[in-house]
């Protein structure tokens, strides 16, 4: 099969969707099909293979989080049909493809668009919850309203196009929940494609390093993510124990690192390579996301059960079945209060030694990974992009 990957960041600093859309495309190249990428242009990294950039207009900014927030808003009719004619521009528009495999939210009415254009199906992954919550994080309740409204606009917009997609894969059962009540009766069929762990933590569970218990936190540096809560939260309790954040971009940088600066158990690191991720993890004992909004999977959480670590999360969004049945996660219930909050994981935090300790059924461990291996989610993106095909007209 010639498959169409269409993911406009594809390019961009690897967060936890681009990183599985990579990996994605390595593994059905692996199984012999060819898979060409339509990204934007313009950020700092490229990827090997056939990857068709698109040229972003002159005015927008260079940044790609500026940029990627001027799209959740931009991205009605007119600015997609900018972007859909651009890549029929492209040498793309005389190339021979079987499927088109949306991988970005935002340029999900693209990537349709161009498969009709095309003549082939076309598939995507939401990797978000239903609607977009565009508004968590804004610095009051005027911008948050101003937020929603905006959002809301455009998703109305937005939704008959996702219901005429042969088929819809959602990384969570909490978001294909979301996306089902969303898109409603005329909804295309959205099963769960769990996000896969990523092949650098393969084998990659090591025993505990000694001495006081390190705590880390990977991730943005913005409210929804409950940085700021984790930070003072684990101020508030004295000791040698350490916490470490890796992740310098967000609206609460400069406030993690004046915190880091003032109390010397809080170490600030910027993002490292992905590959040196494990043993990032395999230092730490106890790996932190509690989150204030419905994270919509967790990759960082699957990491740190993977590598049999301690987890403490929040009860919201996709965590909790990430979570399922470990022995070693705590789970927040989650709640408005910031100061309950604090207090809360400052407890959390207190405890966690115990937790650190408890012991695994490594059996049952293997079987509840099983539906995140690699392996298995590319088996089912290969059995669906396959049944799309068998099913059209002429097949």
């Amino acid at each position: 099969m010639r498959l169409l990957l269409a993911a406009y960041f594809y390019e961009a600093p690897a967060g936890g969707g681009i990183i599985v859309a990579r990996m994605l495309r390595e593994q059905l190249a692996a199984r012999g099909h060819t898979v060409d990428v339509l990204c934007l242009d313009g950020s700092p990294e490229t990827q090997p293979g056939t990857v068709w950039r698109l040229p972003r207009p002159a005015w927008l900014p260079v940044s790609t989080d500026r940029f990627r927030q001027i799209l959740l808003f931009l991205n009605h009719r007119s600015f997609d049909r900018h972007f859909l004619n651009a890549a029929w521009r492209l040498p793309l528009a005389q190339q021979r493809y079987d499927f088109v495999l949306a991988q970005d939210f935002l340029g999900m009415r693209v990537a349709r668009n161009l498969a009709d254009r095309l003549g082939v199906p076309c598939g995507g992954t939401l990797h978000d919850t239903l609607p977009q919550q565009v508004e968590v994080g804004a610095p009051n309740a005027v911008v948050r309203g101003v937020l929603r409204r905006l959002s809301r606009r455009r998703d109305a917009d937005l939704r008959p196009d996702l219901c005429h997609f042969d088929w819809l894969a959602a990384v969570s059962r909490h978001v294909q929940a979301s996306a089902q009540e969303w898109l409603g009766s005329q909804a295309p069929p959205i099963d769960v494609f769990h996000n896969p762990v990523p092949p650098a933590f393969a084998g990659t569970a090591a025993e505990l390093p000694p001495g006081p218990l390190r705590f880390l936190f990977v991730g943005r540096l913005s409210p929804e993510k409950g940085v700021d809560v984790l930070v003072d939260s684990f101020r508030q309790n004295p000791g040698p124990q350490r916490l470490t954040v890796i992740g310098l971009a967000g609206s609460l940088a400069d406030r993690i690192r004046q915190a880091a600066a003032a109390d010397p158990r809080i170490e600030l690191h910027p993002a490292v390579p992905y590959s040196r991720m494990p043993e990032v993890y395999a230092a730490h004992h106890v790996v932190c996301c509690p989150v204030h909004w419905n994270e919509p999977f967790g990759l960082t959480v699957l990491e740190g059960r993977v590598t049999r670590r301690a987890v403490i999360g929040t009860r919201q969004g996709g965590l909790p079945e990430i979570l399922e049945g470990y022995p070693r996660a705590h789970l927040l219930d989650p709640t408005p209060d910031r100061a309950q909050r604090v207090q809360t994981l400052a407890a959390a935090l207190a405890g966690a030694a115990e937790r650190v300790q408890r012991p695994l059924n490594l059996k049952t461990e293997a079987a509840f990974l099983r539906r995140f291996e690699l392996s298995t989610v590319v088996d089912r993106y290969e059995e669906r992009i396959r049944g799309s095909l068998n099913t059209r007209p002429g097949s």
